[in-house]
């Protein structure tokens, strides 16, 4: 039998990794496999994405189209392509990242936050994406990990890191505030508050589930 020394369980069949922690086994793996090999079926994620994919292009392209078609003084089309790839982008994730939700909310947290920093950019930079999107997203995504993980009652090693993830992005917003760089500063102080109030909760009543799971994340 294998068996991982992060997780302290014996695994049967034969892997390479820890299907739990992704570490390494040690032990002999078995020279059968404990479960039959099943036939694949039709991959409906995979058709999913395709199906996205090819609707997204053919939108960005009839953009670009019409506005050779019918020309202005602006190439409205550009901005059509990157929301049509954003959009792609976001459905993508979600899709691939729907077995695990609270996963899900720590990428979609990093996507659309980096979109917006790049949307601010390209028009101009109005700062409308460090002064509210950014603190919001991480508010909004620190709450949902908080709220899922009560409502669907998960264990600690289930949302321990997504809920960390979140709050160490939510400290974030201090950069701008000492740099100057905010016009409006109430919801990156919010953002800063609340994240620093979850991470001390999780220190003081919490800190063995938190020093478990990096340990076992970072292969310590």
């Amino acid at each position: 039998m294998l068996y991982c020394k992060s997780c302290s369980v014996t695994i049967a069949g034969r892997h390479s990794h820890c299907p739990l922690c992704r570490g390494n086994l040690s032990g002999s793996a078995e020279k059968e496999r404990s479960y039959p090999v099943l036939p694949h079926s039709q991959n409906r994620t995979k058709r999913l994405i395709q199906i996205l994919s090819a609707s997204a292009l053919t939108g960005a392209i009839l953009c670009v189209a019409i506005n050779m078609l019918v020309p202005t003084d602006t190439w409205w089309s550009l901005f059509a392509v990157l929301g049509f790839g954003c959009g792609w982008l976001w459905a993508v994730i979600g899709i691939v990242k729907k077995e695990k939700i609270l996963n899900n909310i720590v990428w979609q947290l990093i996507l659309i936050s980096a979109v917006a920093f790049l949307w601010d950019w390209l028009t101009g930079w109005r700062g409308w994406s460090a002064d509210f999107v950014f603190p919001c997203i991480c508010t909004g995504a620190m709450l949902a990990v908080v709220i899922l993980s009560r409502v669907l009652r998960m264990p600690d090693k289930d949302y321990i890191i997504s809920l960390i993830v979140c709050a160490v992005m939510g400290v974030f917003p201090l950069i701008f505030l000492f740099s100057g760089v905010l016009q409006v500063t109430i919801p990156s102080v919010l953002c800063v508050a609340a994240s620093l109030i979850e991470i001390s909760l999780q220190l003081i009543f919490n800190w063995k589930a938190m020093y478990r799971e990096i340990h076992k994340k970072l292969h310590l």
